[in-house]
């Protein structure tokens, strides 16, 4: 048998909405049952699975690591920037999220960030240009560095 089976039982379960998010720590378990999401993780090699997976399970290593603290997540607060872009802190300096819904035949012009960037598709299509020279076109799942 399979014990992940009883993490039901000492979970919080929360059910977001489309365009909620939540922030959990480092070493904290958490698990998601249906829909779609989009996980953003720090750098970290340690992925440790205990349960409900038919991937390799390391139960020791990951009951050294967990924190045991009783918390309920928050929904993260999110930042309007405009009309198409809406921003998501998280309580960390590793990452933030943008997430843009630019209207069909919308032009925008994307702010320089000094940092590692990605650009995921969610729905619809686009044309990435740079300058007059560089153009990609993506779709719908695709994404870009």
């Amino acid at each position: 048998g399979d014990a992940g089976v009883f993490a039901p039982i000492v979970f919080n379960h929360l059910k977001l909405k489309k365009g909620q998010a939540v922030f959990i720590d480092a070493n904290e378990p958490h698990a998601y049952i249906q829909g779609d999401i989009l996980e953003c993780m720090a750098a970290s090699d340690n992925v440790v699975r205990a349960g409900l997976s038919h991937k390799y399970k390391d139960t020791e290593t990951l009951l050294k690591l967990l924190t045991y603290r009783s918390t309920i997540p928050e929904i993260m607060k999110t930042v309007q920037l405009n009309k198409y872009s809406t921003l998501y802190i998280p309580p960390v300096e590793d990452f933030a999220m943008e997430v843009f819904k630019i209207p069909p035949s919308s032009k925008i012009t994307l702010k320089k960030v000094q940092s590692a960037t990605v650009l995921l598709t969610l729905e619809g299509a686009a044309v990435l240009q740079q300058g007059n020279t560089t153009s990609l076109k993506v779709t719908f799942g695709k994404s870009v560095f």
